[in-house]
């Protein structure tokens, strides 16, 4: 029956990815390091002999050195397409990353357009300022539900002291002014300076005058230019 339909596409072996690729690849470098470690302790035997026997094993140690540079080779070839396929595997799965980020901009983008439909720079401007005028007139109206009720307010200080005196006169008879007319320095005594008067009211013994402080007063003689 297969011969005749043939199989069907269910029972096919799934393409290798690159992910099984690179594990295949690591297997084989991981055998060709165990040959490498296996030639490499065959050779550090024959180091160990001594020289009686070296030379009738040096073609022997020649052989394994060239196979070691053989399997070197060969493991170096499967690291550079490791690192090849990693590469491409990285760039694979970025891809599909990136392809992620543009859905996601673009709905972004759909999503920003519809929200900015009906927001518009001049009406967010006119909302801000319609706020503004708005604000300015509670803060006045705030003011004019606190300004005093039946209380006049429209007396001046003038009044107020023009008040105040009149009920200081009607209550203590003091006339309007009387208050600020008493407040006066008192009156400092003047007195004339001697010009030359040698009368004293007392004199001493000698009969020399003296102040009223009792010191001899001296005689008046002018005053020289």
């Amino acid at each position: 029956m297969n011969r005749l339909f043939g199989h069907s596409k269910s029972n096919a072996a799934p393409k290798p990815t690159l992910n099984d690729t690179a594990a295949t690849i690591d297997l084989r470098v991981e055998t060709i390091n165990k040959q490498i470690a296996s030639v490499e302790q065959e050779l550090q035997a024959y180091s160990r002999l001594p020289p009686s026997k070296k030379a009738s094993q040096k073609a022997r140690a020649m052989a394994l050195l060239n196979k070691k540079k053989l399997y070197e080779r060969q493991r170096m070839t499967l690291e550079g397409q490791a690192s090849n396929i990693g590469a491409t595997a990285f760039a694979v799965s970025n891809i599909e990353t990136q392809k992620q980020m543009y859905n996601g901009l673009r709905d972004a983008k759909t999503q920003l357009a519809k929200g900015y439909k009906d927001l518009k720079i001049d009406k967010v401007e006119t909302l801000m300022d319609e706020l503004d005028d708005q604000l300015l007139d509670q803060e006045e109206m705030n003011d004019m539900f606190s300004r005093p009720i039946g209380q006049d307010t429209y007396m001046t200080d003038a009044d107020l002291e023009n008040e105040l005196a009149g009920l200081a006169e009607a209550e203590y008879g003091i006339e309007s002014n009387a208050m600020f007319n008493d407040l006066h320095a008192p009156s400092v005594p003047v007195q004339p300076i001697d010009a030359g008067s040698t009368t004293a009211s007392t004199t001493t013994q000698n009969g020399v005058g003296v102040d009223e402080f009792g010191l001899p007063k001296l005689p008046a003689t002018g005053m020289k230019n």
